[in-house]
């Protein structure tokens, strides 16, 4: 494929866990373009190109899709980042990768672990524990690592 007709793809995040995304978009024959706003972030040094732009600076990306010829967007499926990239992708004129309604299962933990057991995905299961400290010895209590989510 001639370097003229390979298809772009800015990828909104350069965390560590975007380097397989990069790495997946060269191996399909395109061309990995990262966006993030801190200098160095891992993702970048496995781009084609990157850019330090916050990625809710919608207009300045726009600016980017433009001037790359970017042909598409891509963030992971989380966050605000997936928000951006649907504000960027309605400015731009280009398709997302997912219907805003996909979007809205992610923050729904439990319609998300549905889906995930629907298609025998992994999950860690929910439980529920009480946990009495007195304020003085709160750090003496706990064990690390911990991982904890509230809801």
């Amino acid at each position: 494929m001639r370097m003229a007709d390979q298809k772009k793809i800015l990828i909104l995040g350069g965390t560590r866990h975007m380097i397989e995304i990069v790495k997946a978009v060269r191996r399909m024959g395109m061309s990995p373009i990262v966006v993030d706003d801190i200098i160095g972030a891992p993702a970048k040094g496995y781009a084609d190109k990157s850019f330090s732009i916050n990625i809710g600076d919608i207009e300045k990306l726009d600016k980017i899709i433009e001037e790359e010829k970017v042909n598409g967007v891509f963030s992971a499926f989380e966050g605000i980042n997936a928000w951006h990239a649907i504000a960027l992708c309605k400015k731009a004129g280009l398709p997302l990768f997912a219907a805003n309604d996909q979007l809205g299962i992610m923050p729904d933990n439990e319609k998300f672990k549905e889906i995930c057991k629907r298609f025998e995905v992994l999950i860690i299961e929910r439980f529920e524990f009480t946990v009495e400290v007195e304020e003085t010895t709160a750090s003496a209590a706990w064990e690390f690592p911990a991982l904890l989510k509230t809801i």
